[in-house]
């Protein structure tokens, strides 16, 4: 079975399993590409969403940590065991050894340079000037000396954006269909590093929340879009960090699934400032994909399959975070302190920075191997020791890969790991101002 093949049966059984979750990962050719046969062979218990409840937009602490607690059950203590275990596992003859979660290139990425054959090591250099070590290429592919290409091409998870193994060569054009309108990316703006010092980071195209005018209202564009307030420079002072969390959006309505996740971090008073001398107590790190229309969010399930989106990345202040969304979707935010020491959560957050503000043109989202999801779940692998991180070992990759792209799943899966303590009470419309002010 070829990469492209196994990719797409992997989606399709990662599908299969979230039919009961959303409408839209309903189509029959979809939920038909497993059978019950093949599914029955992984013997597992997937946990199912919880049903409509009446008082569901009050949801307590205790109802979201049962919910975890349920989806943290669907394997046994010997299973989790074996799953976080330490160091290589032999499986069955032709069976590869255990490896880190993250380890293969998934990533998918489109994009324009050229290729250096008379390099060692060879390389690919983007037309934006980002420069990628060449680690594998089709044997067909000659030295196109300093001709323009547009390859496709996969690099390992989003902590590791330095070495690519280039698939196939494209139409020149056909990195054009992804690219985001002008319009689009005045909404959706790339974070980027104006300066690092002894302080901390300088980052520009920060969200820092929502424009008010003199009465409060929420002000918004003609089109409907929030207006966003853009400061000219943010300083982040990593040693003023007080604790990282784990992020999660759920939808308020039936499913009350979790539908993005997401890195916060909360600051002591002055670490994150900026150039007007304003403060706030969080950031919110996050992927996302640009949006093919404005302000719209992207709609698809199959679109995410195929990898019609774009990625970006963005920055944006908790605060501000936390009231766009509640009040354009009306979905909860929770926040699950990580139990990593305090040293390895200041290393999470700058990773997180540089890698939130690293170029990414041609990344692609796949809801499978490149989501919001799988971000936070390598970005908290990446500052793990070799013996700690998450390993594949003798389960299918389908599990592995539910459990890193759901948010539900993600948030078990590192509770269950000794990650993440129990989550906060839901933020929403009530008490999202009270978020960070203790």
């Amino acid at each position: 079975m070829t990469k492209e093949n196994s990719k797409a049966v992997l989606a399709a059984g990662l599908l299969f399993f979230l039919g009961s979750m959303t409408a839209k990962a309903a189509e029959p050719f979809l939920l038909n590409s497993l059978s019950a046969a093949e599914l029955s062979k992984f013997q597992i218990s997937v946990p199912q969403p919880a049903l409509p409840r009446a008082d569901a937009g009050a949801r307590s602490l205790p109802a979201l940590a049962a919910q975890d607690d349920s989806l943290a059950g669907a394997l046994t203590p010997a299973q989790w065991d074996e799953l976080f275990s330490a160091g290589p596992e032999t499986g069955a003859p032709g069976q590869s050894v255990t490896k880190e979660l993250f380890s293969d290139f998934a990533s998918r990425y489109v994009m324009n340079g050229t290729l250096q054959f008379n390099r060692s090591p060879k390389t690919f250099t983007t037309l934006e000037g980002k420069v990628y070590k060449v680690v594998k290429h089709p044997k067909w592919l000659k030295n196109p000396g300093s001709a323009e290409l547009c390859v496709e091409g996969y690099i390992k998870q989003q902590d590791n954006t330095d070495e690519l193994s280039i698939a196939t060569v494209l139409p020149l054009n056909a990195a054009d269909a992804y690219k985001p309108s002008a319009a689009t990316k005045a909404v959706q703006r790339q974070p980027y590093i104006l300066s690092k010092d002894s302080r901390g980071y300088t980052l520009a195209n920060v969200n820092w929340g929502v424009q008010h005018d003199a009465r409060g209202n929420r002000l918004k564009r003609a089109d409907g879009i929030f207006k966003f307030d853009w400061p000219k420079g943010v300083t982040v002072r990593p040693e003023f960090l007080e604790q990282a969390y784990v992020g999660k959006k759920s939808y308020q309505g039936f499913p009350y699934a979790g539908a993005h996740g997401f890195l916060a971090f909360k600051f002591r008073p002055g670490g994150v400032t900026d150039e007007k001398g304003r403060s706030v107590r969080g950031l919110v790190i996050s992927l996302n994909t640009y949006s093919l229309v404005p302000g719209v969010q992207n709609q698809g399930i199959l679109d995410g399959l195929r990898g019609k989106y774009a990625v970006h990345y963005n920055i944006n202040s908790a605060e501000g975070y936390v009231e766009a969304n509640v009040f354009t979707d009306g979905n909860h935010i929770s926040l699950y302190p990580l139990t990593l020491s305090r040293d390895r959560q200041v290393k999470l957050l700058e990773n997180a920075i540089r890698q939130a503000t690293a170029n990414r043109t041609g990344e692609m989202y796949s809801l499978v191997y490149n989501s919001c999801t799988n971000a936070v779940v390598s970005f908290v692998n990446g500052v793990l020791s070799k013996d700690e991180k998450i390993k594949e070992g003798w389960l299918p990759e389908l599990v592995y890969r539910l459990r890193a792209t759901i948010p539900d799943a993600a948030t078990a899966l590192l509770t269950k790991r000794g990650l993440l303590a129990k989550p906060l009470p839901y933020l929403d419309e009530n008490n999202y101002t009270q978020l960070f002010q203790e």
